[in-house]
């Protein structure tokens, strides 16, 4: 608990100025945690999935100034090494530190998911990114789910959320 708590205060330090990406590293980690906690995650696929999900997005500031973009492959090569300096210096073990900067150095090449926490962070950004990208369209939602949904929860979620009459219309 106190890691995870540890590293969330530094991320939300580390993005000080930007209420947007706060707002969505919380909403990420909220999600994976419930993910991981129903599933019935280990206790270290659970801190592995939430520190992953605070940290997935902490090279976009770096993307945005170096390459002028947030597109996924600069984050994924920005975020890596801010992720690890991060952790370590929230003392983090080192194993732990390695699987958190994988999943953060490959959140957007699903072909790279490999495991049940980096599988928990993907679902929990997507959860949030559907309604930030205001995505209505049932068609296209049940396509995402199809694509990217595989815990149990997480298709629950999706479905409990998005593929209502309330939300799509």
């Amino acid at each position: 608990f106190f890691m995870v708590f540890g590293v969330m205060a530094r991320a939300v330090e580390y993005n000080e100025n930007d209420a947007v990406r706060i707002h969505h590293l919380i909403k990420v980690h909220s999600f994976a945690r419930i993910i991981g906690k129903a599933d019935g995650f280990d206790e270290n696929n659970q801190k592995i999935t939430e520190l992953a999900a605070i940290l997935h997005d902490i090279g976009m500031h770096n993307a945005e100034k170096k390459y002028n973009s947030t597109e996924g492959k600069y984050q994924e090569i920005e975020g890596e090494p801010l992720a690890r300096e991060i952790l370590k210096d929230a003392h983090v073990p080192g194993w732990i530190i390695d699987r958190v900067c994988y999943i953060v150095g490959h959140h957007h090449t699903l072909s790279a998911i490999n495991g049940i926490d980096f599988r928990a962070v993907i679902e929990a950004d997507t959860l949030v990114n559907i309604l930030d990208k205001k995505i209505t369209d049932k068609e296209r939602i049940m396509k995402i789910r199809d694509l990217i949904f595989k815990t149990k929860k997480g298709t629950q979620l999706l479905n409990q959320m998005y593929l209502n009459d309330k939300y799509t219309g």
